[in-house]
């Protein structure tokens, strides 16, 4: 027993240190985040697809301060049965600017433009699309490190014949991890 405690407050003793290390944080500047991930589904659709979706983002602003950061973003969300590419505006706020491991708040906001191939039979047509999450932050240097986030985004849309189109709305959970400069 008493080798194990001695082997945990070793093992502990460079992770407590490596918590309290500091890395000076860029101010201001150019900043980008790139994510991958999952949105994991509800059943709410007219024609009742549902599956999780893979999805890509990428993001490049301008951080005003070490809390606050905007910019415009591109993503590409792969549904079972669509391809949207949503554009738009994000804000991300850290909760800290301090340290390696740094919460942050996100929301998204713009319009998903559904690029998926309109048949004779089938149409489909984008809509607005918003998202809002918390995630963390692990710093490499004051400029990168690697990130994880959860969240709830919303892409509005429709789906139907050219003459009779019925709207949806896809509400999904986000889990996303990447890389940010």
């Amino acid at each position: 027993m008493r080798v194990l405690i001695f082997l945990f407050l070793c093992c502990s003793s460079p992770l407590l240190q490596a918590q309290e290390l500091t890395i000076n944080y860029r101010e201001k500047g150019f900043g980008h985040y790139t994510e991958i991930g999952a949105l994991a589904a509800t059943k709410n659709r007219p024609d009742n697809v549902t599956t999780a979706a893979f999805s890509f983002q990428t993001v490049n602003g301008y951080r005003f301060s070490n809390r606050l950061f905007t910019g415009l973003g591109v993503a590409a969300d792969l549904y079972a049965t669509q391809t949207i590419i949503p554009v738009f505006a994000s804000v991300r706020t850290n909760l800290m600017d301090k340290g390696i491991f740094v919460p942050y708040l996100f929301a998204d906001a713009g319009y998903g433009f559904d690029v998926t191939t309109s048949t004779t039979d089938q149409r489909y047509k984008g809509g607005v699309m918003f998202a809002t999450g918390i995630g963390f932050k692990i710093r490499f240097s004051a400029v990168a490190g690697f990130h994880l986030n959860m969240g709830y985004r919303v892409q509005k849309g429709s789906i139907g014949t050219a003459g009779n189109l019925n709207p949806y709305t896809n509400q999904r959970i986000a889990l996303r991890a990447g890389f940010y400069l």
